[in-house]
């Protein structure tokens, strides 16, 4: 029986626990949402570790 109660204790848990997550009651960071790019040289462009000779461009 106190296994039963126990089971019904963390479902009433954890149901409570979504609504407050629903309700927005969490503080969670607001992100802005916006993306930087750039040219960052990291080991995949680093033109040192290139195996081949690259194409003069002519423009």
């Amino acid at each position: 029986m106190e296994q039963n109660q126990n089971k019904n204790n963390e479902v009433l848990a954890a149901i409570t626990l979504a609504l407050h997550e629903y309700q927005g009651y969490t503080m969670h960071v607001s992100e802005s949402g916006v993306l930087t790019l750039g040219n960052a040289d990291t080991e995949w462009n680093s033109k040192l570790r290139t195996q081949r000779q690259q194409p003069e461009h002519k423009f």
